[in-house]
């Protein structure tokens, strides 16, 4: 009775182990700007909420910094076509009228006021601001590169981490598009830390499940190796299911309960 109940302490305290390992994907989905409206300041919240259609969808509010009031704003933003002007809409009550037309493309048909510049200009760059249906304009400008911030919306940091704490970028790795990352397996041998996780990507990021594997995803079995600061020592990775292509499931094998072992490739 004795011996089994250390064996079942011994497997609680190596499971528990085991679970310290995790990871962290954060987004980067929001930014926030100020700038002028001729010579009021304002302050401008951004959030990347997903996709209308083939455009993607942005929300927020901007605001005069001497007012406590926030405009609601909306637009949608997709580099083509080229000549397309970018237009920031802004309406008192919020209640957006959208329409998708013909061509797939989402319309904002009622608002109060509006932020717009031409394509050659670039987003962000000469925007004028204007109240619907008045030919007065104003000139808009924001603090440092609000167009570098904007093309970073949507991107994501995936990370590795122990206790919480962040050990490895998994971006490095080639998994910066990563939605979901398990752990299979982890074994510390002679301080040296083993480890065995499944990795999924989408096949197509930003395809919003549009196109040949828009909603598709390839999974990657990824070893790790990690010394005793956890730091990566070694890294091996191998595509296990593809959208793309078909992969013969006995091509790559492992044992997660030996993830010292890594994996196998049958060729």
């Amino acid at each position: 009775m004795k011996k089994v109940l250390i064996f079942v302490v011994l497997l609680s305290f190596a499971f528990a182990k085991a679970q310290t390992y995790s990871s962290k994907i954060i987004p980067n989905d929001t930014m926030l700007l100020r700038g002028y409206i001729d010579e009021y300041p304002i302050t401008m919240y951004i959030e990347n909420v997903g996709f209308c259609e083939y455009e993607q969808k942005f929300t927020g509010w901007y605001k005069y910094d001497n007012s406590a009031e926030s405009i609601p704003i909306v637009f949608f933003y997709s580099p083509y076509p080229e000549e397309e002007p970018f237009r920031i809409y802004a309406k008192y009550d919020g209640e957006f009228e959208t329409e998708v037309n013909e061509d797939y493309f989402c319309q904002v048909l009622s608002y109060d006021e509006v932020f717009e510049t031409t394509a050659e200009n670039g987003n962000f760059n000469d925007l004028k601001w204007r109240i619907k249906d008045s030919d007065k304009l104003m000139n808009v400008w924001f603090e440092g590169d609000p167009q570098d911030q904007f093309w970073e919306l949507g991107s994501q940091k995936v990370y590795l981490t122990r206790d919480e704490q962040i050990i490895l970028d998994l971006g490095v790795l080639d998994f910066e598009y990563a939605y979901d990352v398990e752990v299979l397996g982890y074994k510390n041998v002679e301080d040296i830390s083993h480890l065995l996780l499944e990795v999924s990507v989408p096949s197509k990021p930003g395809g919003n499940g549009r196109g040949m594997c828009g909603g598709g995803e390839e999974i990657h079995i990824l070893y790790l190796r990690l010394d005793d600061n956890n730091r990566l020592i070694y890294s091996d990775q191998a595509k296990v299911a593809s959208c793309y292509v078909e992969i013969d499931e006995t091509a790559i094998t492992y044992d997660a309960a030996f993830p010292e072992k890594g994996f196998t490739r049958s060729n």
